[in-house]
């Protein structure tokens, strides 16, 4: 387990704008930081990915917002910072991996954060989510293929594709190739990596996805069991979450989730 992170950069963050390499500002996109104790799950969607509430599957959609939808991001991994520099290790990526580490200079003033660039020149402004002090938790499927982050009422949900991306081309290139040859059960394929925010206390509402369908819905058909002698979820339908770190001042976290089992040791 990597060492904790210092307590002011827990929490979440709401990204406000990004001064991205050539000068070029975006201020619309949904992009939302969740960090725990030393975990973090990140998701970032811009205005032109369709929001489809109505649809079921990526079968509702046409050619053109599929690759829309292609453009989206989203990772997590364990999150390492020092006084110079804050380095996200990406071990879950919605996209290929990019030719360089994500490391970026950092600074705190209030409830801002100010991002920079180091190994591409870039910088980020983020602010400070009310409602996410207190719970700090992370949880892993096994083999890693997926993260469950909480920070206080906050959660971000993250699960690997079945199959893992091939390297050296963007998700867009590969979706556009794919739907080019007419297959479009590729491009499903390779567009199915469910990545959810949302809030606990609103029944674990859904808010923002790179699934459309899932958002205003539940995470949870039905609330998973935690053992909380065990450090573990079971969800209604057998996948197993084991607790990876927890910081939990107010006795939260077997509440969240029912039937709670056994103590806390």
């Amino acid at each position: 387990m990597s060492a904790k992170v210092p307590a002011e950069v827990t929490g979440v963050w709401r990204r406000e704008q990004i001064t991205a390499p050539g000068g070029d500002l975006d201020d619309t996109s949904r992009v939302f930081w969740v960090q725990s104790c030393s975990w973090y799950g990140d998701i970032r969607l811009s205005i032109d990915i369709p929001r489809r509430r109505d649809a079921r599957s990526f079968a509702d959609f046409t050619d053109a917002e599929l690759l829309a939808l292609a453009e989206a991001q989203g990772f997590a991994g364990q999150l390492t910072v020092t006084p110079e520099m804050c380095a996200w290790r990406r071990d879950l990526d919605y996209q290929p991996p990019g030719p360089v580490p994500d490391e970026g200079t950092w600074a705190i003033k209030g409830d801002v954060l100010i991002e920079g660039g180091i190994h591409v020149e870039y910088e980020e402004i983020w602010r400070h989510e009310p409602d996410s002090q207190g719970l700090r938790a992370a949880f892993e499927q096994p083999a890693g293929r997926g993260l469950l982050i909480l920070a206080g009422d906050h959660f971000l949900q993250i699960e690997a594709r079945a199959a893992p991306l091939p390297e050296g081309q963007s998700l867009p290139v590969l979706v556009s190739a794919a739907l080019a040859a007419g297959d479009r059960a590729v491009a499903y394929a390779l567009l199915d990596m469910p990545i959810c925010y949302g809030r606990i206390g609103k029944d674990w509402q859904i808010r923002h996805s790179t699934l459309p369908w899932r958002e205003g819905q539940s995470l949870w058909s039905t609330p998973p069991q935690i053992s909380v002698e065990h450090g573990e979820l079971t969800t209604d339908y057998g996948a197993l979450w084991s607790l990876l770190e927890l910081e939990d001042p107010e006795g939260q976290l077997p509440g969240l989730f029912a039937p709670a089992i056994g103590t806390m040791p």
